[in-house]
């Protein structure tokens, strides 16, 4: 079946954001992006690994502005083809590279980048299974920052119920204190939580960051006169989090692998040599 033919009553929210091809659709979009970047201070001697890259959007950014490499993944293979086009079209290719893959199971060797980042995509999985994930594959010492929204307070059972059937059953935000909480049950130093901001909707600087992005403008107009349907979802989608603005916030939450787990590792191994 082709993209044409799903409709978009049956997409779920991955397959929505994939078929659009929306590279910022994480809380505050690429406005919080940049902010946070520059508050993390990339070098560009350091290997970023891009988890649930979307569209390619921060890895390419962060190539051109920094010059450091990039490893991008996403589970959804139309988003990795049009991250890589983004690549090729905006001369990054030679240093951003791709793969279609799994954040809860990252087909990399122990301890192969320096940072770890991700927007909005753990708030949807198992948190301490991905960031544990993360923790393997970063250098000790290695940091993450993983920008997700949060909830002020717990959620009452009818707000849930809405939530999962705008962006799925297994979206759960966590507290701010339930984010530390995960991170540090995955092994993780908590270094803060970074440009933490009340979830306000700017529907006009979002729209004005989207049409800067020429993946989701090509073909758009198509996409719209093949399934007109398509408005009435994001205009869902855009209602829920207006009406209940005030239940959610968001920020990026950062933590730091142990210097000490390479030395923890060797004892371990000389323990068991000498019995």
């Amino acid at each position: 079946m082709g993209e044409s033919q799903i409709r978009i009553e049956d997409m779920n929210y991955f397959q929505l954001l994939a078929w659009l091809g929306i590279g910022s659709s994480h809380p505050g979009g690429f406005p919080a992006t940049r902010r946070n970047l520059d508050l993390l201070k990339v070098k560009r001697e350091e290997y970023v690994l891009d988890a649930g890259c979307g569209s390619g959007l921060t890895a390419c950014y962060l190539a051109k502005t920094v010059g450091c490499r990039v490893m991008g993944i996403d589970i959804m293979p139309e988003m990795v083809e049009k991250a890589r086009q983004r690549a090729e079209r905006e001369n990054v290719s030679d240093l951003v590279e791709f793969k279609v893959a799994d954040v809860t199971n990252l087909p990399f060797p122990r301890g192969s980048f320096d940072l770890a980042m991700a927007e909005s995509v753990t708030v949807f999985l198992d948190k301490v299974k991905v960031y544990r994930q993360f923790y393997r594959v970063l250098k000790p010492g290695g940091r993450l920052a993983d920008l997700e929204m949060s909830v002020v307070n717990e959620l009452s059972p009818q707000l849930q119920d809405e939530l999962h059937f705008v962006y799925g059953k297994g979206t759960d935000p966590l507290t701010f204190q339930g984010w530390v909480d995960a991170l540090k049950e995955a092994g993780f130093e908590y270094t803060g939580i970074l440009n933490a901001q009340a979830n306000k909707i700017n529907s006009g600087l979002l729209l004005q960051e989207l049409k800067k992005d020429w993946i989701f403008v090509k073909d758009l107009a198509q996409k719209v006169s093949e399934q007109p349907g398509i408005l009435h979802r994001l205009q869902n989608n855009a209602g829920f989090m207006r009406k209940n603005q005030g239940y959610f916030c968001y920020g990026l939450i950062t933590g730091r692998k142990p210097l000490g787990s390479k030395l923890n590792l060797i004892e371990r191994v000389k323990r068991s040599l000498l019995g």
